[in-house]
């Protein structure tokens, strides 16, 4: 009896010894699957809008940049925005293709990707003017003072280079609800209504863009091969922490477009790679396994459950 009780003791004892042991280990390859839950920020860019109208300043326009920033992240606290001394990074506009008015994605894109950026908005305002419209109960109806805007926006994939979303957008703003009753302003464009109609667009365009990002996993980009330890363009403040796992995607090749404008097309899992390393905007990976990996699409989240 005392035999079978030092025995199932001892059994016991080994049993807690090992768990302990293998449990605590934090060996790079210690697990395939990730037991932390992190919340990754999607990082979003803004390159710089087409502004066809000399009336908006470049006030305006950084004041409209900053807007939109704002009212996306009161929507969408996952979304990260990059800024310089205070303002928003505005992203430069890449060569023209062609003799087309469409930006050169291609180049936009690659240097989007060196920076972290998963998506990138851009826009056009072609037009802002005061128009007369009607307005009121039929039989009772005024001609009434309304700010018209004719503008359209893009969200660029930075994986794809295709677009996420997309969407020409007119609105009509009756002037007199940009100002206060006691303001009393005449109807005229100037830097203040001007000011006062991008910031009711802003609010239009997040809740439109934020929408569509909400659907889109999180992504990022290796960027370097350096001795087969490899660079990627997120870090702390996208939330990585070290020892995370992710799937390497590859492309299955490239699909032209119009304007010779060239896309990506999503393959499958070609590898994966372990964070080592981290600092606020990149971070060192070792590879799980496969090679070449800095010739890949993106990174994803391992989707193994």
């Amino acid at each position: 009896m005392k035999q079978s009780i030092c025995f199932f003791l001892c059994v016991l004892l080994i049993g807690i010894f090992l768990s302990f042991s293998t449990g605590c280990s934090r060996h790079p390859f210690y697990k395939k699957k990730q037991n932390i839950i992190v919340e990754l920020k999607k990082k979003i860019g803004i390159a710089e809008f087409d502004n066809k109208q000399k009336k908006i300043s470049d006030s305006n326009m950084n004041n409209f940049y900053q807007r939109i920033i704002s009212d996306m992240k009161k929507l969408d606290s996952s979304l990260l925005f990059s800024f310089i001394d205070g303002k928003p990074e505005i992203l430069a506009k890449s060569s023209r293709l062609l003799s087309t008015d469409h930006i050169d994605r291609q180049a936009l894109i690659k240097s989007a990707r060196k920076k972290g950026y998963q998506a990138i908005i851009w826009g056009v305002i072609h037009d802002i003017k005061i128009i007369s419209k009607k307005v009121g109960i039929f039989g009772f109806r005024k001609e009434k003072d309304h700010i018209h805007i004719l503008s359209e926006f893009s969200l660029f994939d930075c994986e794809t280079h295709a677009k996420i979303w997309y969407e020409p957008i007119e609105e009509f703003f009756l002037f007199e609800t940009l100002f206060e009753s006691i303001e009393k302003k005449k109807a005229i464009i100037d830097e203040v209504t001007i000011n006062r109609v991008l910031f009711n667009l802003s609010k239009i365009l997040a809740e439109k863009m934020s929408y569509d990002l909400k659907k889109e996993p999180w992504k990022g980009f290796i960027i370097d091969n350096v001795n087969n330890e490899y660079i990627v363009s997120a870090g702390t403040n996208s939330g990585f922490i070290k020892h995370m796992i992710f799937d390497v995607k590859g492309s299955m090749g490239k699909l032209n477009g119009i304007y010779g404008q060239k896309y990506d097309i999503p393959g499958s899992t070609i590898g994966r790679i372990q964070i080592t390393e981290i600092n606020d905007n990149t971070s060192e990976a070792i590879p799980l396994y496969g090679n070449s990996l800095e010739n890949s699409l993106c990174i994803q989240e391992i989707t193994e459950k």
